[in-house]
């Protein structure tokens, strides 16, 4: 398995933005499915909703972040 999607823009480390994003998206189906098992009492649609919302910001802004690196690689790869 790769964890690529995990990376930045050079491939080179991973960031902590999409680990995060990661994590929530494994928080959210493992206590979806604990919870089958025990009470019932998680609600996936407010947690989808909080963590949504979380994820637009830190995802507008790992854009942002990626945008501005792409142009900084692409000025800097065409000077002499």
């Amino acid at each position: 398995m790769t964890f690529n999607f995990l990376r930045g823009v050079g491939n080179h480390h991973l960031e902590v933005a999409r680990l995060a994003w990661f994590a929530g998206a494994m928080a959210g189906i493992v206590f979806a499915g604990v919870h089958l098992f025990r009470d019932h009492a998680f609600n996936i649609i407010e947690f989808g909703t909080g963590w949504g919302l979380l994820n637009a910001g830190s995802g507008a802004a790992t854009a942002a972040k990626d945008i501005g690196v792409a142009k900084a690689n692409a000025t800097t790869s065409e000077a002499p």
